[in-house]
């Protein structure tokens, strides 16, 4: 989170406080125009990063001004191979984070980065299936060239981006690059915010992928 947001969310909070209190407002809706402000700078911000932005090159822009953030760092490291970002923002992470199925998701991509296929089967089956959880499922067979049992886990996946980001990588194991070309346009156009910004910068430096 940008510390200025913070700022900001404080003083027009405060602000309108003030004007509700001094023009007798009532505490309810004073109350209620205050959430909205502290929303739209603090939660706004992190929606349109994550889901709401479509163009990779500002997606990028915020990630490196917010770089002190451990997850923007995590992420951006994960998108272009930073092996340093990614360490070092995954343990300020583990170790500051306390919510643990968040802990647990990065755990999983922390070890899917470092290629460890036996570190994500113990935490995978730590964890409740989800889409999230079939997507690394299908990461992991194809690490281990299991290429039916990820098959498996792409035909379950709900998620329409998941199955063909999936499918990319698969098709690429199978040096069947021409045809994961058109799955994983297909995936990007599904994705907007930090998944198409990691998709598109991991394709484009692993394969030379020159996609938009």
């Amino acid at each position: 989170m940008n510390w200025l947001s913070f700022v900001y969310a404080m003083i027009f909070g405060l602000v309108i406080s003030f004007i509700g209190g001094f023009l007798d407002f009532p505490e309810p809706l004073v109350s209620f125009f205050v959430i909205i402000i502290i929303a739209y700078f603090l939660i706004y911000p992190i929606f349109r990063l994550y889901w709401g932005i479509g163009d990779v090159k500002k997606i990028e822009q915020l990630l490196l001004k917010n770089k002190k953030n451990p997850f923007y760092r995590f992420y951006y490291g994960i998108a272009n191979g930073i092996e340093k970002d990614v360490d070092e923002s995954f343990r300020k992470i583990n170790q500051g984070f306390h919510l643990t199925s968040v802990k647990k998701q990065h755990q999983l991509i922390h070890a899917y980065f470092h290629e460890r296929p036996e570190e994500m089967e113990k935490i995978l089956n730590n964890m409740r299936k989800s889409a999230f959880t079939l997507y690394y499922q299908a990461a992991r067979s194809i690490l281990i060239n299991d290429f039916e049992g990820a098959r498996s886990y792409i035909k379950q996946n709900p998620k329409m981006w998941m199955q063909e980001a999936l499918t990319t990588e698969l098709l690429v194991k199978e040096n069947r690059k021409e045809d994961a070309f058109s799955h994983a346009r297909n995936a990007l156009s599904k994705t907007k915010g930090i998944q198409r910004y990691v998709l598109l910068r991991s394709w484009e430096r692993e394969w030379g992928m020159t996609l938009k």
